[in-house]
């Protein structure tokens, strides 16, 4: 769902496709680009290169450089950015080539300054009505980074900078979270109001005026209240935070899970104990056994005994495991899985067939996918479980970098996070249809996982993710458990 208003986002702010480029010829392209077989995509990357030559305007150029980089034919692509970018050297390509190489890979914080003063005297904002998302993007990365070094008055001045007000309750969050990790309070909590209150302004419009920005602003709402109202809480100002809470509640409702840990602890600071122990309870039914601790005092407290406090611990957990079990159900498949052989961090190849006789777990991630690596402790957790199972194997699939330098960033990645997963690189495409695996399995969207039985059948597919640990144990765990047991299709 992001990834799509965040498409709509970029259309309506004029960074992908111009509007004078024939909707439909662009429909036709990235139908082939996305589903075409590999003759019909070599015959679309020619002819794009080829029609380049009549191109007047750098938006045709933009279009064919995006059609191209979707269709993976970077020879081509590279190629006719080298001319678009000789053509309008103060365009729309040329900018986005200089962030893409110069900004963003800067990686110390004095660099990336220099590269967006750069950037904004070379392409000052002003040039580019209605792409002022491209330069927010920039600021949040810039503010971060001065936030991460302890800077807090430039991560502050950054942020200030920032035009996209409905960006603010997403883009500011990084920053105020780099700022709370390092202990000043005092600096990441009008961080934090302000992308609460912006997002709120967009989440209170009237619905016949939530378009994508209003939509994608709201979806920071819980995790900037989250963190502000637990600053509150930290000051003992629980009345102020609960204030806040009863108004997002109203507002947004759905937002309930995501409050749910402030909500229980500002109620507690004002006495309000039943209240948050039902909370609490509806948390530890939906897997975060974490709050446990509190959940067994309030027990305690609201009855005078702990008598019984077991069996009703027991019986939390039986009816989440039978949630569980009714959830992976609408996920059961049986077909034969693809081929693969597939190459991992070490160089050695990992096949289907060599895999055969254990149940697989195949996560496809990729670095930048935050779902994805927000799930990882889980999954390590999971992992972890079956350590001594022969018959489990678990396969990271790393899927769909967008660096040139993709292996060294994941083995990189893994080795900081002290991951002990299998990881292997989904980079080998088919010969006949010129997918990857992630393609000949019909991924749309990642994090995606499969659950492969001892034959090589897959029994599960699943996408999305939780940030629950304990949640992904039990899941896992019964589908892992289910795919032992023998199945003929």
């Amino acid at each position: 769902m992001k990834f799509k208003l965040m498409i709509g986002l970029l259309l309506a702010s004029g960074t992908v496709l111009a509007q004078q480029v024939d909707r439909a010829k662009m429909e036709r392209y990235y139908q082939i680009a996305n589903g075409g077989n590999a003759e019909r995509k070599d015959s679309l990357a020619n002819a794009l290169f080829a029609e380049s030559k009549k191109y007047n305007s750098e938006d045709e150029y933009r279009t064919a450089i995006n059609v191209l980089r979707t269709l993976e034919k970077e020879d081509k692509q590279l190629a006719l950015e080298k001319i678009a970018t000789k053509k309008y050297p103060k365009g729309k390509i040329t900018r986005e080539a200089f962030v893409t190489n110069v900004f963003y890979k800067a990686e110390e914080t004095a660099a990336k300054e220099k590269a967006y003063l750069e950037l904004i005297k070379k392409w000052p904002v002003a040039n580019f009505p209605g792409d002022e998302l491209t330069y927010d993007y920039v600021l949040g990365s810039l503010a971060t980074s001065f936030a991460k070094d302890g800077n807090a008055k430039k991560a502050t001045y950054y942020l200030g900078e920032m035009k996209e007000r409905f960006w603010r309750g997403n883009g500011y969050l990084p920053t105020g979270q780099a700022l709370l990790a390092a202990g000043d309070t005092a600096a990441a909590a009008p961080i934090f109001k302000t992308a609460m209150d912006d997002a709120y302004y967009y989440i209170s419009l009237p619905e016949e005026q939530k378009d994508n920005k209003a939509r994608f602003a709201s979806m920071g709402y819980a995790s900037s209240m989250s963190a502000y109202v637990n600053i509150l809480v930290g000051q003992g100002k629980y009345r102020e935070a609960l204030e806040y809470i009863d108004k997002a509640l109203v507002a947004a409702p759905e937002q309930a899970d995501g409050l749910a840990k402030v909500h229980a602890k500002t109620l507690l600071g004002v006495n309000r104990k039943l209240e948050a122990y039902n909370i609490l309870s509806r948390l530890y039914a939906k897997g975060q056994f974490e709050t446990e601790p509190e959940l067994k005092k309030l027990y305690g407290d609201l009855n005078g005994t702990l008598a019984g406090y077991e069996q009703y611990n027991a019986t939390l957990k039986e009816e989440l495991v039978k949630n569980i079990r009714e959830h992976i159900k609408g996920n059961e498949v049986f077909k034969k899985a693809p081929d693969f052989e597939l190459l991992n961090l070490k160089g050695d190849k990992v096949s289907l067939a060599s895999l055969k006789g254990k149940v697989v777990v195949l996560d496809f991630w990729a670095t930048w996918c935050q779902p994805c690596v927000r799930s990882f402790p889980g999954m390590k957790a999971a992992q972890e479980l079956y350590a001594h199972d022969k018959d489990v194997q678990f396969v990271f699939v790393n899927t769909w970098e967008r660096d040139k330098n993709y292996k060294e960033n994941v083995a990189k990645f893994i080795d900081k996070n002290q991951y002990p997963f299998e990881v292997v690189f989904d980079d080998q495409k088919d010969p006949e249809t010129g997918k990857v695996l992630a393609g000949k399995l019909g991924i749309n969207g990642i994090p995606s996982k499969f659950i492969l039985d001892k034959d090589g059948n897959i029994r599960y597919m699943l996408t999305g993710s939780t940030p629950n640990v304990d949640y992904i144990k039990l899941e896992m765990r019964e589908l892992i458990e289910s795919a032992k047991k023998e199945k003929k299709g």
